[in-house]
């Protein structure tokens, strides 16, 4: 590998395993992205076993990505079907629900009350859910219990997310992000959205974790790829054949912990003989890879 780019993909190397660590394929709830023994591990396990999830593609779960108002609804959606409590929708009013897995979840949460949308006929659904206004989905969603006593965060200031905050203080289903403060204005990720949802429930019948045979996770080298200089198809038809090296193989490269072996010179030859990249970019992704 050229000095230039063993220095390029040791950066990235080093920036994308800080953001994800690597786990094994067998993860919890067969989503490889999910590392085991973390504050999230058990909720994302116990969603997927209830089917309120499967995933944002086959082996990711996404745990830090930022959950939208459609997929929160989705989930809420789900955990009622699974509590017996057989949604049924007469249909919404808004005209930018286009996703067709979010029509019956956003029908349902408006003929319940749950949600209004963001206007007559709009509901936002690919906009980020805010932890406070989670707080209020979730609260509607049980009924608008009446706390007996206030949430102690100094940050949540809007009339309407107080109850709701200070409901699910009250029942431990939130501790904050420090003893006073909640973070209402942040986007909630997907890993917090299982968690709370996890507390709310409280299951008492959580089988023991045991390991489910899950496909990699592609996220993780399709971003890697591309950071390395490889476009959005050429990664996403290269990350497959690159995936079976590992992430802890390819950082060992790139930090020289590991030499360049067969394997990386079987998975550039898979990469050129599946067709990933154009022949006049043949030698470019060579270099790249190398």
């Amino acid at each position: 590998m050229r000095p230039h780019f063993r220095t390029r993909f040791a950066a990235l190397a080093l920036g994308l395993t800080t953001l994800t660590s690597a786990a094994p394929v067998g993860a919890a709830g067969g989503f490889s992205d999910v590392e085991a023994d973390r504050w999230f591990t058990t909720p994302i396990s116990w969603m997927a076993a209830e089917g309120i999830t499967t995933g944002t593609e086959p082996g990711c779960f996404s745990p830090h990505a930022a959950v939208s108002r459609g997929q929160i609804v989705t989930f809420l959606y789900r955990l009622a079907s699974t509590e017996g409590d057989l949604p049924v929708t007469n249909g919404h009013p808004f005209d930018d629900v286009v996703r067709a897995y979010q029509h019956e979840p956003v029908g349902w949460a408006y003929d319940a009350g749950i949600t209004t949308g963001t206007s007559a006929t709009t509901f936002a659904p690919d906009v980020d859910v805010t932890r406070g206004d989670f707080a209020v989905l979730l609260w509607r969603y049980a009924g608008e219990p009446q706390p007996s006593t206030d949430h102690p965060f100094t940050d949540v200031r809007r009339g309407y997310q107080q109850a709701a905050v200070s409901w699910m203080a009250e029942d431990g289903i939130t501790t904050g992000t420090s003893p006073t403060t909640f973070s209402a204005e942040d986007s909630m990720t997907r890993a917090e959205a299982a968690t709370f949802l996890y507390r709310f429930v409280t299951p008492t019948d959580v089988a023991p974790e045991a390991p489910v045979e899950s496909n990699h996770c592609l996220q993780w080298y399709r971003d890697f790829l591309v950071g390395l200089g490889l476009t959005a198809d050429e990664a996403a038809c290269a990350a497959p054949h690159v995936a079976d090296l590992g992430r802890v193989y390819l950082a060992g490269v790139a930090h020289e912990t590991h030499t360049i072996g067969d394997p990386l010179v079987d998975a550039i030859a898979d990469v050129v003989s599946a067709g990933c990249v154009p022949p006049d970019r043949y030698a470019t992704v060579i270099s790249i890879l190398w």
